[in-house]
């Protein structure tokens, strides 16, 4: 009972069950001569589990031992629920609307006391008091936003915790650029609110030996200090591996210099506003030669900042400097997500933790994510459906549901009897967060 009243929801949520799909004709000679298996089909990712490099590992290792950051391990757990359950900072036009809806409300309740008329002097007492209550009131149900002064202790606490599923969070990202454009060799990256240096290790997985230019950003200097010390083994008498690698604590006011790889990664929530963060987005855009990565948690939050910089950019007028998602949509309309359910397109990360203060175990991550591209959609682009939930596998059939590069929410059986083997089964093998190869 409780399945088909799950089904029944499911079918309001997507659309009809009844829409047909089959093989991209481009590859059924590949499947038939059997060139693509369906377990390996051209739209999965090859990444479902992460782990940080061994040379990367046995420096975090060392820095953490060297500071005695055994003592830092519960701060670093509070340090990871605070920063993966953040609200955004309330806006001031939405802290004055709520501030005067709650203003109207005291006064009604406070004047509904008032039997006589008062002196000046009791009004602005009374004024005081209606005042001191709305603040009260504000202050417990307005969100107390504050970004975060990363020293070095808390610099410590956030390598021992988020280092892990943030490199996997990356790498998983980067291999949709990979596994699309396989030829594809970036001389450059640029990495906004760089941290403990996850991006650099994140490209190099790909692309070691093909960027010669690091440029990273980061306000914190104990930031800068901690990822170059990753990077030299955790020695200070050890020279970077990098010829060109720039470490800066603030964004370069030219917009000359071009980098063909842009990263925000986790940093847009140190942000004070929406207006700082769409000025950030453009200044960002501004310096991508070919790509801008944005990433997030996948909470609501997480997911609100990502779809503002998605619209932001696919907003742009100017022919010169236009723009196209390259993943995960395969359109550029408005999130269907987003506009229909409410709710965050995100997708999950598997990932294994640092051998430090215990053994290692797997963990999985939310994430939200855009990767936009400067120029124009090619003509040749499959714009192949995504799985945006994990596929239901059921004896005989398997539901899937995708957003397809319509910019639709569509939920489809495929069943054994009802689709040839190839479509069936790239269904039945597809993961969430896969590309569907079919038309």
């Amino acid at each position: 009972m409780f399945r088909k009243l799950r089904l029944r929801h499911l079918s309001s949520v997507y659309a009809n069950y009844t829409t047909r799909v089959e093989i991209d004709s481009s590859l059924r000679d590949g499947f038939e001569t059997k060139i693509y298996k369906p377990r390996h089909h051209p739209g999965k990712t090859t990444i479902k589990l992460a782990a940080i490099p061994p040379t990367i590992q046995k420096a975090i290792i060392t820095i953490l031992e060297d500071n005695g950051a055994k003592m830092y391990i519960e701060q670093s757990k509070q340090l990871d629920n605070y920063l993966s359950s953040r609200l955004l900072p309330p806006e001031e036009q939405e802290i004055n609307e709520k501030a005067s809806k709650v203003h109207q409300s005291v006064s009604k309740r406070f004047n509904a006391k008032l039997n006589r008329e008062l002196t000046n002097e009791e009004r602005v007492a009374h004024e005081k008091e209606i005042q001191n209550a709305v603040f009260n009131i504000l202050k417990k149900n307005v969100y107390a936003w504050g970004n975060i002064s990363y020293d070095k202790p808390t610099c410590l606490q956030y390598l021992m915790t988020r280092a892990a599923p943030e490199y996997a969070i990356l790498v998983r990202i980067l291999n949709e650029i990979k596994r699309k454009l396989p030829d594809y060799k970036p001389r450059s990256f640029f990495d906004f609110g760089s941290g403990i240096g996850t991006g650099t290790w994140a490209v190099n997985h790909y692309w070691k030996g093909d960027i010669f230019e690091y440029f990273t950003v980061d306000t914190s200097q104990d930031m800068n200090d901690l990822a170059r010390l990753i990077l030299c083994q955790g020695k200070d008498n050890v020279e970077l591996p990098f010829r060109a690698y720039y470490q800066r604590q603030f964004l370069p006011a030219s917009a000359d210099v071009k980098y063909n790889i842009v990263l925000s990664a986790f940093s847009f929530f140190e942000l004070p506003s929406m207006q700082t963060r769409l000025e950030t987005v453009q200044k960002l855009w501004n310096k991508t030669e070919d790509f801008l990565i944005i990433v997030e948690e996948g909470t609501n939050a997480g997911f609100r900042i990502v779809n503002e910089a998605r619209e932001f950019i696919l907003s742009n007028t100017n022919e010169k400097n236009k723009g196209y998602v390259f993943s995960p949509c395969s359109h550029d309309q408005t999130c269907p997500r987003f506009l229909e359910q409410k709710t965050p397109c995100n997708f999950l990360m598997k990932y294994e933790t640092m051998p430090f203060s215990s053994k290692t175990e797997v963990y999985a991550n939310l994430f939200s994510y855009v990767i936009l591209r400067k120029g124009k959609r090619p003509e040749d682009d499959p714009q192949w459906p995504r799985v945006v939930r994990a596929p239901l596998v059921r004896s005989g059939h398997v539901i899937c549901r995708l957003c397809t590069g319509e910019g639709e929410l569509k939920e489809i059986i495929f069943s054994k009897s009802k689709y040839d083997q190839a479509t069936y089964r790239c269904a039945r093998c597809s993961i969430w967060g896969d590309e569907l190869p079919v038309k």
